[in-house]
């Protein structure tokens, strides 16, 4: 059974329910109780998730910019697999949509991206998959979980699946455990920010004010259910304050013994000693870099800059993107085809130029060079351009500048040459002597 061998409808609806969250009964806390709060450390793995959607997002969208050729018998074919390929992979994903699903599970699952095709055709990334590794046997995959919750109720083999595992596998793993500080640092650097720049109060309280506990307050029934002193401070927190730390103007009416005044302010981060959100924003850049460097993306690419774009885009492609392409063109050449079809000129071919060529300025050296040496014909150079190809025979041509002839053919063309200048001379055919 081929990896592009029909595959039967054994789908069945899956409904996870072996997730028990348990309710937590809500804490309850009595009107007159009034302490002091501390927040928790909390891991903004959010900034991670970012950082890491802009690396998958990258390479996805290079994978989707690159030229996906099928041959039969060494000579292009446009069939089936190169549509899905360039085009529609599936009924429900368009190519850019495919490649991204199919880096992001190389990136976040240290097992790689699963790759089956369903009856119709279709290429689908699996949501997850179990392994059952051999060394001298195909590998099994099993517990196959598909987009939609659809779970897949047979075993497939190595042959049946394309397995697409990043060379860097741990790549996530690295992120993780870097993070683990940063998060910490990033996690301190938002609480200093939103501590200095909050309002902070004091409420002083003096022999005065405390008159009113000796004023008992009474329910409907009569019984004692506090004091005076209580009531008032309840009032306080839990509505009164709640007009002055408000962004709104107010007038706040306080008792007899009871002042507010500002608390001390530490100092902050800039010379005026106000606090700024720099901290955070460096404390992310770092996260930024680490992200870049793990997946060996120049970091100018990576945050979107115009600087040294030549030198950083060549680097991104050989370092970044290129093992992508590498794993997706081996993995489909010998599940698909095989050893004995590739020898034969049956074969996926990737080709990264396409990623250059769509700045044609950029392009057009390189397209005269090729045009010059033979490499490429008119139509091949418009193919990559992404333009429409000529539909004339000259345009299928493929030309030699005469630097680049044969040395066989230049001697004959400079033996004829001096023959036809001795003639010229008057001194007829050249001798053996005269010619050597």
């Amino acid at each position: 059974m081929g990896v592009f061998s029909s595959i039967k409808n054994f789908f069945v609806n899956s409904n996870d329910d072996s997730l028990d969250i348990e309710a937590r009964p809500p804490i309850e806390k009595s009107s007159n109780e009034r302490t002091v709060v501390f927040s928790e450390s909390v891991n903004h793995v959010r900034y991670k998730s970012y950082a890491l959607s802009i690396a998958i997002s990258r390479i996805a969208n290079a994978v989707s910019l690159c030229g996906f050729q099928t041959y039969i018998r060494g000579k292009p074919e446009k069939g089936d697999l190169w549509w899905r390929l360039n085009y529609e992979p599936n009924q429900n994903q368009n190519q850019t949509d495919f490649f991204y699903s199919l880096v992001h599970k190389m990136v976040y699952n240290s097992d790689g991206a699963l790759v089956i095709q369903a009856k119709s055709g279709d290429l689908i990334v699996a949501e997850s998959f179990t392994i059952e590794k051999y060394a001298f046997l195909p590998n099994v995959y099993s517990n196959i979980i598909l987009p939609g919750g659809l779970s897949y109720q047979t075993k497939l083999k190595e042959s049946d699946v394309i397995h697409l595992k990043y060379n860097n596998s741990k790549v996530k793993a690295i992120v993780d455990s870097v993070y683990e500080d940063y998060g910490k640092l990033l996690n301190d650097a938002i609480k200093n920010y939103k501590r200095g720049n909050a309002i902070k109060l004091k409420l002083l309280m003096d022999a005065q004010f405390d008159q009113f506990k000796e004023k008992d307050v009474l329910d409907e029934e009569g019984n004692v259910i506090g004091t005076e002193y209580d009531e008032i401070l309840d009032d306080l927190f839990q509505k009164r304050f709640g007009a002055i730390l408000s962004d709104k103007d107010s007038i706040t009416p306080l008792e007899d013994g009871l002042t507010l005044s500002n608390v001390d302010a530490t100092t902050g981060n800039t010379k005026s000693g106000a606090f700024t959100s720099r901290d955070i924003t460096s404390i992310f850049d770092d996260i930024v870099n680490q992200v870049a460097d793990a997946f060996l993306m120049p970091r100018g690419i990576f945050r979107g800059d115009v600087a040294d774009n030549e030198g950083m885009r060549k680097s991104m492609i050989d370092d970044a993107v290129r093992p992508f392409i590498e794993n997706i063109q081996t993995e489909i050449n010998r599940k698909k085809y095989g050893k004995d079809e590739f020898y034969k000129g049956n074969k996926l071919k990737i080709s990264t130029d396409l990623i250059y060529t769509k700045d044609p300025i950029a392009f057009a050296n390189a397209a005269e060079a090729y045009l010059r040496i033979g490499v490429y014909c008119v139509n091949d150079i418009l193919e990559k351009l992404g333009e429409e190809i000529i539909d004339e025979e000259w345009a299928w041509r493929h030309y030699v500048t005469k630097n680049y002839e044969n040395i066989n053919n230049a001697a004959e063309d400079i033996e004829k040459a001096v023959s036809n200048m001795m003639r010229a001379l008057g001194r007829g055919e050249p001798s053996e002597k005269n010619s050597t």
